[in-house]
């Protein structure tokens, strides 16, 4: 009888360390895997440089991103707005919706869209005008921070409206030194 309580006692312990030993090495593993990710994290943040932007528009919250673009919904935003500075117009505002988005071009571009701000400017105050732009559809392509915007444009003169214009804009924005550019701002031919 002694012999077997003693042989049923031994396998227990025997049993027992089996597990206990298990238990240890699902626990090693586990506290190792928690540091891994851990260290990822931390390193993460450490090295994580982002550029953080309040839109010109009033918006509840800023953006934030890394790299020289923001999101697709920070881009639209932006393009939207750009895009409203030039053709959502009329003759006491222009001259100043125009400042505010010449503050905004690459200096490559401002040298091409100063002449045609220009002359819109003159067109739109001398015919007492204004100008509405109705929006259909929009891209964005956030890897290289072009936006394609389609739509209708419509114009006043006077009392005079004009049928509205289909238009197809193409607007490219991207952030050096940490200003946002404006770098491209073309009327694409359909």
């Amino acid at each position: 009888m002694d012999i077997k309580i003693k042989k049923s006692h031994e396998k227990t312990l025997v049993i027992t360390m089996i597990i206990l030993v298990v238990i240890v090495i699902l626990s090693l593993g586990l506290a190792h895997r928690l540091y891994s990710d851990n260290r990822d994290l931390t390193s993460y943040i450490v090295n994580n440089k982002q550029t953080i932007i309040k839109p010109m528009v009033s918006a509840d919250k800023e953006y934030s991103f890394i790299g020289e673009r923001g999101d697709a919904r920070y881009l639209r935003l932006m393009a939207l707005s750009f895009l409203s500075l030039r053709l959502d117009v009329n003759a006491q505002n222009i001259e100043s919706s125009h400042e505010v988005l010449i503050s905004y071009l690459s200096s490559e571009l401002r040298e091409k869209l100063i002449p045609v701000l220009s002359q819109e400017k003159t067109r739109v105050k001398v015919n007492n005008g204004n100008s509405t732009f109705f929006l259909r559809n929009i891209k964005v392509s956030p890897s290289n921070g072009i936006v394609d915007i389609e739509g209708d444009l419509s114009f006043f003169y006077g009392i005079k409206e004009i049928p509205l214009i289909p238009k197809h804009y193409r607007l490219k924005i991207e952030t050096r030194n940490n200003q946002l550019l404006l770098t491209d701002f073309v009327e694409m031919e359909k």
